[in-house]
């Protein structure tokens, strides 16, 4: 399968594939110019504005008018009409080494005809950014710049500017619109054939706009190209390695391309009938790699997201590990957890972002990251990696002891709407009526379904790991200590007459009655039992509820302050949680489902199967096969996505791994076999390879109601939907 080309679409420009460099603006407005003005991001620091080529003829501007642009993971391609026939064909990569790439390349026309090419751009100086010096060899600019995050913590990037040149010109200005429009430039006057080949950057003072320019008269032959180079380093000596190695490369398009084949290869294929199910796996793996950083941490990591959001965070972390833990390497999933294992505070929490630089401004976000631990020891088994998990969930386990249950209630606070990830819902003014005004960190304590599931979930893991490192009596602890968290889940958060688990209010003791998604969370462990099942069926598939055309709504629809529209008190938020359906929430409810109907309700197995197929399908813009994407939250009647926020490919849930387990009905375990157990898509077919497996290769081929598995090329069973196979390895 050709995983570029059947990912390739007409409306997309992100481009990836870098480390810690990233071009993804979340509203670009002068992609139908050529070069790439739009801003890029340095881990998290906007690097604003890059560059832009305008071509002059005679000396006069030629006018460029886009005429179309193909984009696929590896390149973006745009066809400009210049004049007379002429076309400028522009491809746009990033390559492995930080460094943005455009070929230039003339097309039609004349040939013979003689153009200046200049390559520039307009640097702020200012308060909160500036460029504090500049050098120029052969290749083109040096640039050191200053950027003060949030306007207050100093970075320094290094900045390297390229293209094969003649002459160039530096000229400070006074500010004026930072467009890439020639005519604003110093250049629009001083260009006379030639650049003037100075540098002009001191003035009375260095405030206003630096302008940059490098000159090359090029003579229009058949198939003539020009390359320009924009990288992005910590230091001078990286930036300078990365455009020269960037120089030496012919074809940086098949280099883009390599990189990414390269990253599909080392994860399972997949093909299946369903060209939805089959579109999104691929993407959801494109949307990983993105925002992957394999160098620019202690340890290999998945961001969050783009822009403000590319940097690991900690809620998010937990879902990276679970998907990335089916690439062939773990170095992704183990690193995931190991940057906040390395950022853990003295007080046991992890911090909820790791920034590029020392912000003294983390956060903190619940999360459980010891299933994900657990899972990912699983498929790549390392006892190693769990000695090093080990001792610091321990310390965090010991933070929400200590700091988060002061009653001994075995119910663990919440004590802000943002530490939860979701906020702007009921659950927490049920419990303080300002509890949405409240700006600063904590305000007001709420005893969390999600919380307190979240630190079940950690003390089970510890359990399943001090045992495996032989740590026999800590792990009876630790299984002693999950037992009263799941005793107090089930008899002080379980409504028997409503059939719901509820948050509780620490004041009163008391349920809040207020029904939200996170309810639902002790459905995906071994909380629950039989007597609790009908709850899914009263609360969770009821379509007053949460059950709606694209479900689920992540607050129950009939509450008093539920709205589709994204309205917290008739003002549209960002992040509303008070009935947008969001993917993180989606994941925790497909296995929810999955699990009370692998385990009580086997007439659930459909409904399963049918909400993961449903929420695959919201991804698509609407329900165009030719546009998947990964919003924050969607409209839960019309699946609509939040495009007014411009986060796209947004890495807040898990979807890869919900395919691979249950589409593909690969079963992780413990010990030496596997279960293979599809849930019921109505596919005709699929077809699952190359899926590592405490070092074996398992494939599962699917024909209608019939599926066969092999491990390592040898067949080894077969079997038919709603009967589980165990195959030994």
């Amino acid at each position: 399968m050709d995983v570029l080309k059947l990912l390739e679409r007409d409306d997309k420009w992100y481009l990836g594939g870098g480390d810690s460099l990233i071009f993804a603006p979340l509203f670009p407005q002068w992609l139908h110019l050529p070069g790439l003005w739009d801003e890029a991001h340095f881990y998290n620091i906007p690097i604003k504005p890059l560059y832009t080529i305008s071509i002059l003829s005679d000396g006069r501007i030629m006018k460029p008018s886009l005429v179309d642009k193909v984009w696929r993971p590896s390149h973006l391609k745009r066809r400009f009409s210049l004049t007379d026939g002429l076309s400028l064909l522009e491809t746009d990569v990033l390559l492995p080494g930080d460094t943005l790439v455009s070929t230039l390349r003339f097309e039609g026309g004349d040939l013979g005809r003689e153009v200046d090419i200049i390559l520039w751009t307009a640097r702020v100086n200012g308060v909160n950014e500036k460029t504090t010096s500049i050098s120029h060899d052969e290749k083109g600019f040096l640039l050191t710049e200053e950027r003060r995050l949030w306007g207050k913590y100093p970075v320094t990037p290094f900045l390297f500017l390229g293209m094969d040149h003649s002459t160039y010109s530096v000229n400070l200005s006074e500010n004026t619109a930072n467009q890439p429009l020639f005519e604003y430039t110093p250049f629009y006057e001083k260009f006379n054939g030639e650049l003037p080949c100075e540098i002009h950057n001191v003035g009375i003072n260095s405030d206003g706009l630096l302008y940059l320019a490098l000159h090359k008269h090029l003579k229009i032959e058949k198939n003539t190209e020009l390359k320009v180079f924009m990288s992005v380093s910590k230091d001078s000596d990286g930036v300078k390695k990365q455009v020269g190695n960037a120089f030496k490369i012919d074809d940086p398009v098949r280099e883009s391309e390599k990189n990414w084949l390269n990253f599909f290869n080392s994860v399972p294929s997949f093909e299946c009938s369903d060209r939805y199910v089959e579109k999104y796996y691929w993407y959801r793996w494109y949307g990983l790699r993105l925002l992957m950083m394999k160098k620019s941490y202690s340890h290999p990591c998945v961001c969050e997201g783009p822009a403000y959001f590319r940097v690991p965070i900690s809620y998010s972390a937990q879902c990276h590990m679970l998907e990335t833990r089916w690439m062939d390497n773990p170095e992704v999933a183990k690193g995931s957890f190991l940057n906040f294992v390395k950022g853990q505070e003295k007080n046991g929490r992890y911090p909820g972002h790791i920034y590029p630089i020392d912000v003294g401004e983390r956060g903190f976000y619940h999360a459980d990251f010891g299933y994900s631990v657990v899972e990912l020891f699983r498929v790549h088994p390392d006892v190693s990696f769990l000695e090093m998990a080990y001792p610091s969930l321990v310390r965090y386990a010991e933070y929400f002891d200590r700091e988060r249950d002061r009653e001994h209630s075995h119910l663990y606070d919440v004590i802000d709407q943002w530490e939860t990830g979701q906020e702007f819902m009921p659950r927490y003014t049920s419990v303080d009526e300002r509890a949405d005004a409240h700006k600063e960190r904590g305000g007001f304590r709420l005893k969390g379904v999600d919380a307190t599931c979240y630190q079940y979930g950690i003390r089970r893991a510890l359990s399943f790991m001090a045992e495996r490192i032989g740590r026999v009596e800590e792990a009876k602890r630790w299984k002693k200590e999950a037992d009263k968290i799941k005793h107090a889940i089930l008899e002080v958060m379980w409504d028997p007459e409503e059939e719901m688990f509820y948050d509780v209010n620490p004041k009163t003791g008391k349920r809040t009655g207020v029904r939200a998604a996170v309810c639902f969370y002790p459905y995906m462990g071994d909380i629950v039992d039989e007597s609790h099942i009908n709850g899914i069926r009263r609360h969770l598939l009821n379509e007053d509820e949460f059950w709606t055309p694209y479900p689920v709504s992540s607050t129950s629809m009939d509450e008093s302050l539920a709205n589709q529209f994204g309205e917290w008190k008739e003002k549209r938020m960002n992040c509303p949680w008070n009935g947008r359906v969001w993917p993180m929430t989606n994941s925790h409810i497909a296995e929810a489902l999955a699990n009370v109907a692998y385990k009580f309700d086997g007439t659930l197995r459909k409904t399963a199967g049918w909400f993961i197929e449903r929420f695959i399908k919201m991804m698509f813009l609407d329900g165009d096969p030719r546009y998947p994407n990964t919003y924050e939250h969607y409209n839960p009647y019309t699946g609509r996505a939040c495009l007014y926020r411009g986060v796209n490919d947004y890495q807040h849930s898990w979807v890869v791994d919900l395919i691979i387990k249950y589409v593909c009905g690969i079963h992780p375990g413990d010990g030496d076999t596997l279960v293979i157990d599809p849930l019921p898509l109505g596919l005709e077919y699929l077809r699952i390879d190359n899926v590592s497996y405490k070092g074996h290769k398992i494939k599962v081929e699917l024909r209608g109601d019939g599926f066969v598995v092999f491990a390592d090329g040898i067949r080894k069973s077969e079997g038919v939907m709603g009967k589980p196979v165990t195959i030994t390895l």
